[in-house]
């Protein structure tokens, strides 16, 4: 397979799955492997596919079908890893699933994060690099 580098007018042309920095800075969230974190932001990506089908309950709250075959598929993981980051992601309240019956997938609801005050994980130290003094030789 050759390396082909994008061009000037194709830089844009791919869409991207963002993940929360907070999932990385939240000592609430440390312990959710990096298969679970990818998980949650396909999982909120999958909200516009939600919005678009109207999947949306009497209480006005979005949901998800997606199934964990589908999850495994999309991010190439075993079932028993797919089965371990939806349980972690279940654990710290970032997803609710609703049973249907048997043979059917559950409805997903995807939980918002639960914000801390993100001043003592993300401002920078007093020695950053830029503010060092440096001698001369």
């Amino acid at each position: 397979m050759d390396f082909i580098p994008y061009k000037i007018n194709e830089y844009l042309e791919n869409v991207f799955y963002q993940i929360p920095k907070e999932l990385f800075v939240n000592p609430y969230y440390r312990n959710l492997n990096s298969d679970s974190k990818l998980l949650y932001s396909l999982l909120l990506d999958r909200l516009s596919v939600s919005m678009k089908n109207e999947w949306i309950d009497e209480e006005g709250n979005i949901f998800l079908i997606f199934s964990r075959k589908e999850a495994g598929e999309k991010l190439n993981l075993s079932d028993k890893t797919v089965t371990k980051a939806f349980r972690q992601l279940t654990d710290v309240k970032l997803i609710y699933e609703k049973k249907q019956g048997f043979k059917k997938n559950n409805i997903i609801y995807v939980g918002k994060i639960n914000h801390i005050s993100t001043e003592k994980f993300m401002s920078r130290k007093t020695y950053d690099s830029r503010n060092r003094k440096t001698t001369s030789q």
